[in-house]
């Protein structure tokens, strides 16, 4: 039986261990910022980082990593102006209450940051019906892009956001599916 020196051990480890911290690195990064028991705080100014950040029940939901990405591509497209990336992440009805032309105009100066998924619940009427995602999030805007019943430059929202489809989409939502204040 032939054995392998000591330096050849050593290097074959050293590269596995090399390979082994490249993969958690990268899937760390792919599944966003570690779930926290507590949220970042409201920042000083602006909205904040846009990084969607996962409560630790949220994370543990069977549907975590899907709901943190679907977010995550909806609000990275509301910060780039992409109305088209925005269209991937809401369903047909949703995208129909805004051209592209109103929905530019509605979001021109907002930045949406400060994104937090607190909780993923099953909506009444089991799997069919979708998902109800608990998410909080900071928004900035020029005041006259603010809601006409508050028109100031930062908002903190708290929201209820419906989820369903394969893939999964945010469906509309209805009156009081939000809550917002001035931060």
């Amino acid at each position: 039986m032939r054995r392998w020196g000591t330096p050849a051990v050593a290097i074959v480890l050293g590269a596995l261990l090399a390979i082994g911290v490249g993969i958690a690195v990268a899937t760390r990064d792919a599944a966003g910022p570690a779930p926290s028991a507590q949220p970042r705080g409201v920042p000083r100014t602006g909205a904040g980082d846009t990084s969607v950040e996962m409560s630790a029940d949220a994370a543990a939901h069977p549907a975590g990593l899907i709901v943190r990405d679907l977010l995550q591509r909806h609000y990275d497209a509301i910060n780039a102006r992409d109305y088209a990336g925005w269209r991937a992440t809401v369903v047909p009805e949703r995208s129909e209450r805004f051209t592209e032309p109103e929905w530019r105009a509605a979001y021109a100066s907002t930045r949406d940051g400060t994104i937090r998924v607190d909780r993923i619940d099953q909506a009444a009427g089991g799997e069919d019906a979708g998902l109800l995602v608990r998410v909080r999030f900071v928004s900035t805007q020029d005041v006259q892009d603010a809601p006409a019943d508050l028109q100031v430059p930062r908002i903190c929202w708290r929201s209820t956001l419906p989820v369903r489809g394969l893939p999964p989409l945010i469906d509309v939502t209805g009156a009081g599916s939000s809550l917002r204040e001035a931060c």
